[in-house]
């Protein structure tokens, strides 16, 4: 702080450098009062803050009243809308699929074109930061938190598909982000709830996990995020690279030479909160080169990262120049983008249709003699087990779905439920009942993660009836059967997924897409 700056002056600059998240679906006063005395100027939201287009348009407004009442500027205001497994949107929004699900669909331009839509939507109801595309490239089929958010498992088709998406949210007006800087795809720990490592030497790092970025940057994409993730080769000190200049500010912004705005992932997540603490990786990531710093979840620990940024400006452990190059790129990117302007009138509904379309498009068949799916006969068992969250950064489940009792409702036969760890017995009984029926068809979601899952897949050719197996989420499942079991992979274990399964089984549509990532 130079001693011309009021303790005033540096808690508006640094509140520009922090976006902080809320629990409720209005500003109470408590939160306007928190709001005002840290002038936090950015604000994140979650499903917890949506309950419906008219509410949630409101809230938007009312964020940019009290915001630039509190610091002269409008307020960056972002949420996870990747679509798929990931979306913070009611259902009167236009929801697209995931990533992995529009490469099933068809060719890049459907991306720019989800883009578009989300875009679109985002914007009318005044949120102008959308934390997607997911640039990870997803190498591992054991990662637990990035997979069908991927658009694949090679850089090439990551690259090209994630480009064009981010194009279509900018040409709407709304800020992209590519994330997780550089690259979430090669782990088998969820930095939500620990401390991924990447151990890839610097040359395969350079081959997979960042050319997507490198393209992302090439575009003029406006947000990068990084990843809570440790990367030894890139990084020799035990810090991940939220908190790493040679990371930040060495690789991303004089190697690859980027100049946009770098965010970090939320400082709550255990990755920071529990190795290194909340407060602390936010004064590092400053150190490093972030511009924004998300905490997102719980304000205190927010307005402890805010003061301890302020106890290191003056102290000289953050730089003063620095931080002053980032202030006023900030201040730019909510110039160019007219943050805090009045949001367009928009009419949702041929994009919520498209949006839908693209999800039936996306149905691919796998092992599937002619092309044609297995006939089921008059009498099927369906068995499934019911919907869960099964990753924390994913939609909390409204309701618990069943595929099977869905299915048995609609199309006849009958439903058999499954837990997520069939025991032997549990398998048996299955094949046993599947033997009294015309086919077996099977949900599953994930099922190649959990162990007794992939055993039952892996006994299906046991079974002397039609079997047909629906993955829901990842296509991975099916290529844990045995040869002759047909499979579909459906990306998504919702509503709108069931209905495209049920089309296709009737045969009012055909599983026209394409599996986007190498089965073994």
């Amino acid at each position: 702080m130079t001693e011309q700056e009021t303790p005033e002056q540096l808690r508006l600059e640094i509140g520009q450098h922090f976006m902080a998240g809320f629990d409720g679906w209005e500003l109470t006063p408590e939160l306007e009062r928190y709001l005002a005395e840290y002038k936090i100027g950015n604000i994140i939201l979650f499903k917890r803050n949506v309950r419906d287009n008219g509410q949630l348009r409101r809230l938007c407004a009312d964020i940019q009243r009290c915001v630039l009442a509190n610091t002269g500027r409008g307020a960056l205001i972002a949420i996870d809308q990747e679509g798929g497994s990931v979306v913070r949107l009611g259902e009167d929004a236009v929801n697209v699929p995931g990533a992995m699900a529009v490469a099933a669909a068809g060719g890049p331009e459907l991306a720019r074109e989800a883009g578009r839509m989300t875009g679109r939507q985002l914007r009318a109801l005044g949120v102008n930061f959308d934390f997607a595309p997911v640039m990870d490239v997803n190498c591992d089929p054991a990662n637990p938190v990035i997979g069908v958010r991927s658009y694949g498992d090679t850089p090439e088709q990551v690259s090209a598909y994630g480009a064009e998406m981010l194009l279509g949210l900018q040409e709407e007006g709304v800020l992209a982000c590519a994330k997780h800087f550089p690259g979430h795809g090669d782990t088998n720990t969820d930095s939500h709830v620990g401390l991924p490592r990447v151990a890839k030497p610097a040359r395969m790092l350079e081959r997979t996990e960042l050319p997507p970025f490198a393209r992302a940057v090439e575009a003029g994409v406006a947000g990068i995020m990084t990843a809570h993730a440790l990367f030894p080769a890139l990084e020799p000190d035990e810090i991940p690279a939220t908190m790493s200049r040679r990371i930040i500010t060495g690789l991303l912004r004089e190697k690859l030479g980027y100049d946009g705005l770098v965010t970090t992932d939320c400082m709550e997540m255990a990755a920071i909160a529990a190795y290194y603490g909340t407060a602390r990786g936010a004064v590092a990531a400053l150190q490093a080169g972030a511009d924004l710093v998300l905490v997102s979840h719980t304000p205190d620990a927010a307005k402890e990262a805010i003061c301890a940024a302020e106890a290191a400006v003056r102290e000289g452990r953050i730089d003063r120049e620095a931080l002053r190059t980032s202030t006023e790129r900030l201040l730019r990117v909510k110039e160019t983008y007219r943050i805090g302007a009045e949001p367009p009138e928009y009419d949702n509904a041929q994009d919520m249709a498209a949006a839908e379309e693209m999800l039936r498009r996306s149905l691919a068949g796998y092992r599937l003699p002619g092309g044609s799916l297995p006939d089921v006969g008059p009498c099927p068992l369906f068995a499934s087990g019911y919907s869960y969250r099964n990753a924390i950064v994913n939609n909390e489940q409204a309701q618990k779905l069943s595929f099977a009792e869905r299915m048995a409702a609609c199309l006849g036969g009958d439903s058999l439920p499954l837990g997520q760890a069939p025991s032997d017995e549990e398998i048996e009984a299955l094949f046993a009942a599947a033997e009294r029926h015309s086919a077996l068809v099977l949900g599953s979601f994930n099922g190649h993660l959990k162990e007794r899952q992939r055993v039952l897949l892996g006994r299906l050719d046991r079974v002397k009836v039609p079997v047909l197996v629906v993955a829901f989420g990842l296509p991975y499942d099916l290529s844990d059967t045995p040869a002759g079991v047909a499979g579909l992979a459906a990306w998504e274990y919702t509503e709108r997924s069931i209905e495209a399964v049920r089309a296709v089984l009737t045969g009012e549509r055909r599983a026209a897409g394409r599996i986007p990532v190498r089965l073994a």
